[in-house]
């Protein structure tokens, strides 16, 4: 009786960790092919253009001088500071 309660507890133990996914519908493939979901819809929100482009990419070695002379000269144009009041007031102005 004690062999048949030590053998029987752990496979309780192992029922009780199986997973759901596969009741989903009654399809495990459709659960499957869920997982992951948030990770690529977070991949895309941070991407600038999640199609990507396909424009061929041309690098200007003259453009980037001048971009770097200008950054280390501070002649670049500075972002202006948004406050919660200055945005609530654009979003209402935006909306009339």
């Amino acid at each position: 009786m004690i062999k048949a309660a030590v053998l029987l507890l752990p496979l309780l133990g192992l029922g009780a960790c199986a997973s759901q996914m596969g009741y989903h519908m009654g399809d495990l493939r459709a659960a499957n092919e869920q997982l992951g979901q948030a990770v690529r819809q977070n991949i895309a929100a941070q991407t600038v253009n999640p199609q990507g482009s396909s424009e061929a990419v041309v690098a200007s070695g003259a453009r980037a001088a001048s971009a770097v002379t200008a950054y280390t000269k501070d002649n670049v144009e500075h972002p202006t500071s948004a406050t919660t009041l200055a945005m609530k007031a654009s979003a209402e102005t935006e909306g009339k």
